[in-house]
Protein backbone atom coordinates (compact mmCIF):
# COMPACT_ATOMS: atom_id res chain seq x y z
CA UNK A 1 0.00 0.00 0.00
CA UNK A 2 1.02 3.59 -0.97
CA UNK A 3 2.27 5.46 1.69
CA UNK A 4 0.40 8.69 2.72
CA UNK A 5 0.56 11.31 5.37
CA UNK A 6 -3.34 12.40 5.42
CA UNK A 7 -2.72 15.31 2.51
CA UNK A 8 -3.81 15.82 -1.23
CA UNK A 9 -1.38 15.28 -3.97
CA UNK A 10 0.31 18.48 -5.34
CA UNK A 11 0.10 16.65 -9.11
CA UNK A 12 -1.75 19.70 -10.93
CA UNK A 13 -4.13 17.05 -12.37
CA UNK A 14 -5.51 16.45 -9.49
CA UNK A 15 -5.36 19.53 -7.71
CA UNK A 16 -5.60 22.42 -9.77
CA UNK A 17 -2.75 24.37 -8.81
CA UNK A 18 -4.45 25.38 -5.62
CA UNK A 19 -0.86 26.60 -4.60
CA UNK A 20 -1.17 29.48 -7.05
CA UNK A 21 1.95 31.78 -7.91
CA UNK A 22 4.06 31.24 -4.87
CA UNK A 23 7.05 33.37 -5.09
CA UNK A 24 10.74 32.87 -3.94
CA UNK A 25 10.59 35.41 -1.06
CA UNK A 26 13.62 34.99 1.45
CA UNK A 27 16.79 34.44 -0.95
CA UNK A 28 15.81 38.06 -2.75
CA UNK A 29 16.65 39.40 1.11
CA UNK A 30 19.81 37.70 1.17
CA UNK A 31 22.64 38.81 -1.24
CA UNK A 32 25.41 36.63 -3.01
CA UNK A 33 27.59 35.09 -0.43
CA UNK A 34 25.02 35.33 2.20
CA UNK A 35 25.79 32.41 4.56
CA UNK A 36 23.62 29.50 4.66
CA UNK A 37 20.59 29.46 7.18
CA UNK A 38 21.28 26.84 9.59
CA UNK A 39 19.42 24.15 11.28
CA UNK A 40 19.55 20.89 13.55
CA UNK A 41 18.71 17.53 13.20
CA UNK A 42 18.52 15.30 16.21
CA UNK A 43 19.15 11.46 15.24
CA UNK A 44 18.11 10.43 18.93
CA UNK A 45 14.56 11.89 17.70
CA UNK A 46 11.91 9.64 15.85
CA UNK A 47 12.99 9.65 11.89
CA UNK A 48 9.41 11.10 11.28
CA UNK A 49 9.98 13.99 13.33
CA UNK A 50 13.38 14.67 12.77
CA UNK A 51 12.93 17.27 9.70
CA UNK A 52 10.09 19.56 11.22
CA UNK A 53 11.83 22.39 12.48
CA UNK A 54 13.95 22.46 9.09
CA UNK A 55 10.54 21.96 7.30
CA UNK A 56 8.77 24.46 9.41
CA UNK A 57 11.42 27.02 8.87
CA UNK A 58 11.02 26.86 4.80
CA UNK A 59 7.38 25.20 4.47
CA UNK A 60 6.45 28.34 1.59
CA UNK A 61 9.55 27.92 -0.21
CA UNK A 62 9.39 24.24 -0.16
CA UNK A 63 5.79 23.92 -1.23
CA UNK A 64 6.48 26.74 -4.21
CA UNK A 65 9.71 24.71 -5.47
CA UNK A 66 7.32 21.12 -5.44
CA UNK A 67 4.41 22.67 -7.09
CA UNK A 68 6.42 24.89 -10.04
CA UNK A 69 8.36 21.40 -10.58
CA UNK A 70 4.93 19.27 -10.23
CA UNK A 71 3.91 22.29 -13.27
CA UNK A 72 6.71 21.21 -15.53
CA UNK A 73 6.00 17.05 -15.92
CA UNK A 74 4.75 16.08 -18.78
CA UNK A 75 0.69 15.39 -18.56
CA UNK A 76 0.92 11.74 -17.26
CA UNK A 77 4.26 11.71 -15.77
CA UNK A 78 2.76 12.47 -12.23
CA UNK A 79 0.38 9.67 -12.52
CA UNK A 80 3.10 7.11 -13.71
CA UNK A 81 5.73 7.89 -11.24
CA UNK A 82 2.88 7.19 -8.34
CA UNK A 83 2.23 4.07 -9.64
CA UNK A 84 5.15 2.65 -9.74
CA UNK A 85 6.13 4.50 -6.19
CA UNK A 86 3.61 1.25 -4.97
CA UNK A 87 6.42 -0.92 -5.97
CA UNK A 88 9.50 1.37 -5.36
CA UNK A 89 8.60 2.10 -1.77
CA UNK A 90 9.26 -1.19 -0.33
CA UNK A 91 13.02 -0.75 -1.66
CA UNK A 92 13.47 2.24 0.55
CA UNK A 93 15.11 2.14 3.59
CA UNK A 94 13.11 2.72 6.68
CA UNK A 95 14.86 5.38 7.86
CA UNK A 96 14.15 7.62 4.45
CA UNK A 97 10.35 5.95 4.52
CA UNK A 98 9.62 7.74 7.43
CA UNK A 99 12.00 11.02 7.24
CA UNK A 100 9.79 11.74 3.86
CA UNK A 101 6.91 10.95 5.70
CA UNK A 102 7.50 13.73 8.03
CA UNK A 103 8.21 16.24 5.26
CA UNK A 104 4.76 15.24 3.94
CA UNK A 105 2.99 15.29 7.48
CA UNK A 106 4.78 19.40 8.35
CA UNK A 107 4.16 20.81 4.33
CA UNK A 108 0.49 18.77 3.97
CA UNK A 109 1.18 16.71 0.62
CA UNK A 110 1.56 12.88 -0.06
CA UNK A 111 4.23 10.89 0.37
CA UNK A 112 4.65 10.48 -3.24
CA UNK A 113 5.48 14.37 -3.69
CA UNK A 114 7.95 14.16 -1.56
CA UNK A 115 9.53 11.32 -2.67
CA UNK A 116 9.45 12.06 -6.38
CA UNK A 117 11.29 15.22 -5.38
CA UNK A 118 13.84 13.20 -3.58
CA UNK A 119 13.94 11.17 -6.42
CA UNK A 120 14.19 14.71 -8.97
CA UNK A 121 17.04 16.05 -6.55
CA UNK A 122 19.24 12.51 -7.25
CA UNK A 123 19.69 12.99 -11.18
CA UNK A 124 20.04 16.88 -11.15
CA UNK A 125 23.41 18.11 -9.39
CA UNK A 126 25.53 19.52 -11.80
CA UNK A 127 28.75 20.61 -9.93
CA UNK A 128 31.96 21.69 -9.60
CA UNK A 129 33.86 19.55 -6.39
CA UNK A 130 37.23 20.39 -5.63
CA UNK A 131 39.60 18.27 -3.00
CA UNK A 132 42.82 20.02 -2.60
CA UNK A 133 46.03 19.55 0.41
CA UNK A 134 47.94 22.36 1.26
CA UNK A 135 51.88 22.62 1.13
CA UNK A 136 51.61 22.16 5.17
CA UNK A 137 49.00 18.74 4.70
CA UNK A 138 45.86 20.24 5.24
CA UNK A 139 43.11 18.80 3.53
CA UNK A 140 40.27 21.30 1.58
CA UNK A 141 37.23 20.21 -0.16
CA UNK A 142 34.66 22.62 -1.53
CA UNK A 143 31.69 22.33 -4.00
CA UNK A 144 29.44 25.07 -6.22
CA UNK A 145 26.41 23.08 -6.64
CA UNK A 146 24.70 24.24 -9.88
CA UNK A 147 20.58 23.48 -10.27
CA UNK A 148 18.05 24.04 -12.86
CA UNK A 149 19.26 23.42 -15.92
CA UNK A 150 16.74 24.03 -18.54
CA UNK A 151 14.57 25.27 -16.04
CA UNK A 152 15.92 28.62 -14.39
CA UNK A 153 12.81 28.85 -11.67
CA UNK A 154 13.90 26.31 -10.12
CA UNK A 155 17.42 27.25 -9.03
CA UNK A 156 15.72 30.96 -7.92
CA UNK A 157 13.48 28.25 -5.94
CA UNK A 158 16.14 26.28 -4.36
CA UNK A 159 18.12 29.29 -3.20
CA UNK A 160 14.83 29.65 -0.95
CA UNK A 161 15.31 26.05 0.64
CA UNK A 162 19.14 25.75 0.55
CA UNK A 163 20.28 25.44 4.51
CA UNK A 164 23.49 23.49 6.01
CA UNK A 165 22.06 20.71 8.24
CA UNK A 166 24.11 19.62 11.40
CA UNK A 167 22.89 15.95 12.53
CA UNK A 168 23.54 15.26 16.26
CA UNK A 169 23.78 12.07 18.36
CA UNK A 170 23.83 12.13 22.26
CA UNK A 171 24.20 15.82 22.16
CA UNK A 172 27.45 15.96 19.75
CA UNK A 173 27.57 16.79 16.23
CA UNK A 174 27.77 13.31 14.28
CA UNK A 175 28.12 15.08 10.45
CA UNK A 176 26.62 18.14 8.55
CA UNK A 177 25.41 18.66 5.23
CA UNK A 178 24.00 21.05 2.95
CA UNK A 179 20.84 20.28 1.75
CA UNK A 180 17.59 21.75 0.04
CA UNK A 181 14.72 21.69 2.78
CA UNK A 182 12.47 18.29 2.29
CA UNK A 183 15.41 15.98 0.98
CA UNK A 184 17.01 13.75 2.98
CA UNK A 185 19.77 12.39 0.86
CA UNK A 186 23.15 13.91 1.19
CA UNK A 187 25.00 15.13 -2.20
CA UNK A 188 27.75 17.24 0.06
CA UNK A 189 28.38 16.64 3.77
CA UNK A 190 31.42 15.61 5.87
CA UNK A 191 32.05 13.78 9.37
CA UNK A 192 34.28 15.91 11.22
CA UNK A 193 38.04 14.11 11.41
CA UNK A 194 36.78 11.45 9.11
CA UNK A 195 35.79 12.02 5.40
CA UNK A 196 33.60 14.56 3.34
CA UNK A 197 31.65 13.80 -0.22
CA UNK A 198 30.48 16.09 -2.90
CA UNK A 199 28.72 14.14 -5.45
CA UNK A 200 28.67 15.09 -9.40
CA UNK A 201 25.91 13.76 -12.03
CA UNK A 202 27.54 11.71 -14.63
CA UNK A 203 24.10 11.43 -16.83
CA UNK A 204 25.33 14.23 -18.82
CA UNK A 205 28.00 12.03 -21.29
CA UNK A 206 28.74 12.77 -24.94
CA UNK A 207 29.10 15.18 -27.67
CA UNK A 208 26.21 17.18 -26.85
CA UNK A 209 24.18 15.64 -23.74
CA UNK A 210 21.10 17.38 -23.56
CA UNK A 211 19.58 15.08 -21.16
CA UNK A 212 15.52 14.45 -21.16
CA UNK A 213 15.55 14.55 -17.36
CA UNK A 214 11.88 13.59 -16.99
CA UNK A 215 12.66 10.57 -18.48
CA UNK A 216 15.45 10.06 -15.99
CA UNK A 217 13.06 10.34 -13.68
CA UNK A 218 10.97 7.17 -15.00
CA UNK A 219 14.17 5.18 -15.60
CA UNK A 220 15.27 5.78 -12.11
CA UNK A 221 12.13 4.87 -10.37
CA UNK A 222 12.08 0.93 -12.82
CA UNK A 223 15.72 1.16 -11.55
CA UNK A 224 14.21 0.84 -7.94
CA UNK A 225 11.63 -1.44 -8.92
CA UNK A 226 13.06 -3.80 -10.81
CA UNK A 227 17.36 -3.94 -9.89
CA UNK A 228 18.81 -3.85 -6.50
CA UNK A 229 19.87 -0.39 -7.48
CA UNK A 230 20.20 2.01 -4.58
CA UNK A 231 20.15 6.24 -4.64
CA UNK A 232 23.47 7.75 -4.72
CA UNK A 233 22.76 10.35 -2.07
CA UNK A 234 21.01 8.14 0.14
CA UNK A 235 24.55 5.52 0.13
CA UNK A 236 26.26 8.94 0.91
CA UNK A 237 23.49 10.13 3.93
CA UNK A 238 24.14 6.31 5.04
CA UNK A 239 27.96 6.41 4.99
CA UNK A 240 27.87 9.62 6.94
CA UNK A 241 25.94 8.60 9.34
CA UNK A 242 28.19 5.62 9.94
CA UNK A 243 30.59 6.53 12.62
CA UNK A 244 32.23 3.55 12.31
CA UNK A 245 33.74 5.01 8.62
CA UNK A 246 37.05 6.13 7.89
CA UNK A 247 38.08 7.67 4.66
CA UNK A 248 39.29 4.34 3.24
CA UNK A 249 35.64 2.55 4.46
CA UNK A 250 33.94 5.24 2.66
CA UNK A 251 35.93 4.80 -0.45
CA UNK A 252 35.80 1.34 -0.28
CA UNK A 253 31.81 1.55 0.29
CA UNK A 254 30.69 3.88 -1.96
CA UNK A 255 32.91 2.03 -5.12
CA UNK A 256 31.07 -1.35 -4.72
CA UNK A 257 27.25 -0.31 -4.36
CA UNK A 258 25.08 -1.00 -7.48
CA UNK A 259 23.27 2.70 -7.94
CA UNK A 260 20.57 4.07 -9.55
CA UNK A 261 22.61 6.55 -11.44
CA UNK A 262 25.42 7.57 -12.41
CA UNK A 263 27.84 9.95 -10.50
CA UNK A 264 31.42 11.25 -9.32
CA UNK A 265 32.08 11.23 -6.04
CA UNK A 266 34.63 13.46 -4.46
CA UNK A 267 36.07 12.13 -1.29
CA UNK A 268 38.14 14.42 1.14
CA UNK A 269 39.93 12.84 4.26
CA UNK A 270 42.07 13.98 6.97
CA UNK A 271 45.76 13.02 5.53
CA UNK A 272 48.37 12.99 3.07
CA UNK A 273 47.36 12.85 -0.41
CA UNK A 274 43.91 11.64 0.97
CA UNK A 275 41.83 12.59 -2.14
CA UNK A 276 39.66 10.77 -4.42
CA UNK A 277 37.19 11.21 -7.30
CA UNK A 278 35.57 8.46 -8.25
CA UNK A 279 33.68 7.83 -11.25
CA UNK A 280 30.67 5.43 -10.87
CA UNK A 281 28.45 3.88 -13.75
CA UNK A 282 25.17 2.20 -11.94
CA UNK A 283 26.73 -1.14 -11.47
CA UNK A 284 30.64 -0.74 -11.52
CA UNK A 285 33.48 1.59 -11.09
CA UNK A 286 34.83 3.16 -13.96
CA UNK A 287 37.72 5.08 -12.16
CA UNK A 288 39.72 6.23 -9.11
CA UNK A 289 41.78 9.20 -9.66
CA UNK A 290 43.68 9.70 -6.29
CA UNK A 291 45.38 13.36 -5.54
CA UNK A 292 49.49 12.71 -5.34
CA UNK A 293 50.73 15.99 -3.88
CA UNK A 294 54.44 14.33 -4.13
CA UNK A 295 54.36 14.18 -7.86
CA UNK A 296 52.18 17.56 -8.25
CA UNK A 297 48.62 16.90 -8.21
CA UNK A 298 48.04 18.61 -5.39
CA UNK A 299 44.24 19.17 -6.29
CA UNK A 300 41.72 17.34 -8.34
CA UNK A 301 38.88 19.27 -9.86
CA UNK A 302 35.82 17.44 -11.25
CA UNK A 303 32.89 18.84 -12.64
CA UNK A 304 29.84 16.64 -15.03
CA UNK A 305 32.30 14.96 -17.64
CA UNK A 306 35.33 11.99 -17.10
CA UNK A 307 38.44 13.78 -15.99
CA UNK A 308 40.36 11.93 -18.63
CA UNK A 309 38.22 13.09 -21.66
CA UNK A 310 38.59 16.57 -23.53
CA UNK A 311 36.60 19.12 -22.28
CA UNK A 312 33.21 19.09 -24.25
CA UNK A 313 31.14 22.80 -25.14
CA UNK A 314 28.93 22.14 -22.57
CA UNK A 315 31.13 22.41 -19.52
CA UNK A 316 33.28 25.18 -19.81
CA UNK A 317 33.83 25.04 -15.86
CA UNK A 318 36.94 22.52 -14.97
CA UNK A 319 39.50 24.21 -17.02
CA UNK A 320 38.93 27.34 -15.33
CA UNK A 321 38.75 25.67 -12.15
CA UNK A 322 42.10 23.87 -12.71
CA UNK A 323 44.16 27.73 -13.55
CA UNK A 324 42.46 29.33 -10.53
CA UNK A 325 43.86 26.71 -8.21
CA UNK A 326 47.20 26.71 -9.94
CA UNK A 327 47.17 30.67 -9.72
CA UNK A 328 46.39 30.18 -5.93
CA UNK A 329 48.96 27.75 -5.13
CA UNK A 330 49.47 24.93 -2.06
CA UNK A 331 51.19 27.63 -0.26
CA UNK A 332 47.98 29.81 -0.19
CA UNK A 333 45.53 27.66 -0.55
CA UNK A 334 42.52 27.76 2.53
CA UNK A 335 38.88 27.56 2.32
CA UNK A 336 38.74 31.39 1.66
CA UNK A 337 40.93 31.05 -0.95
CA UNK A 338 39.01 28.53 -2.34
CA UNK A 339 36.00 30.38 -1.74
CA UNK A 340 37.21 33.68 -3.01
CA UNK A 341 39.46 33.09 -5.61
CA UNK A 342 38.17 29.76 -7.10
CA UNK A 343 34.59 29.11 -6.37
CA UNK A 344 33.92 33.11 -7.31
CA UNK A 345 35.15 32.73 -10.20
CA UNK A 346 32.76 33.35 -13.26
CA UNK A 347 32.10 30.48 -15.05
CA UNK A 348 32.67 28.49 -12.04
CA UNK A 349 30.17 30.35 -10.60
CA UNK A 350 27.76 31.20 -12.95
CA UNK A 351 23.82 31.66 -13.40
CA UNK A 352 22.97 28.16 -12.03
CA UNK A 353 25.28 28.29 -8.79
CA UNK A 354 22.84 27.77 -6.16
CA UNK A 355 25.41 27.81 -3.18
CA UNK A 356 29.01 26.94 -2.35
CA UNK A 357 30.81 24.98 0.43
CA UNK A 358 34.10 25.09 1.84
CA UNK A 359 34.97 22.15 4.33
CA UNK A 360 38.01 20.47 5.86
CA UNK A 361 37.33 17.65 8.11
CA UNK A 362 40.99 17.61 9.67
CA UNK A 363 40.11 21.70 10.66
CA UNK A 364 36.57 20.35 11.76
CA UNK A 365 35.17 23.68 9.99
CA UNK A 366 32.31 23.79 7.19
CA UNK A 367 30.96 26.69 5.81
CA UNK A 368 28.41 27.21 3.15
CA UNK A 369 27.20 30.57 0.86
CA UNK A 370 24.01 31.28 -1.08
CA UNK A 371 24.91 32.08 -4.48
CA UNK A 372 22.93 34.17 -6.84
CA UNK A 373 25.29 35.61 -9.74
CA UNK A 374 22.86 37.65 -11.90
CA UNK A 375 25.77 38.68 -14.29
CA UNK A 376 27.81 35.89 -14.46
CA UNK A 377 27.74 33.18 -17.31
CA UNK A 378 25.24 31.08 -18.49
CA UNK A 379 25.76 27.37 -17.19
CA UNK A 380 27.86 25.60 -19.52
Amino acid sequence: MMLVSGAASLNPTTVGGRFGQLTNLASAARPDGAPLEKFVVNLDDPPRLRWKSVMLGNKEGALSTMSYLFKSLPDGLHAEVDALMVDAEARFPEWAKEEMLGVADVLNVTFGDVALVNLFFEITPFCTSIVSQSASGRVYHGRNMDFGLAMPTLSENLRDIAVDVEFRKAGETAFVVTTFAGYVGAATGMRPGAFSITANEREMTGPLPIPNIFKSVLNLMYALVTTEAYPVTWAVREVLQDETMSYADAISELSARKFATQMYLTIGGTGVDEGTVLTRGRNELLDVWRMNATAGEWFLVQTNYDHWLVMPPWDNRKKPAEKAMGNVSAQEISPRAMYERVLSLDPVLNELTVYSTVMSCSEGTYESFLRDCKDCSPFR
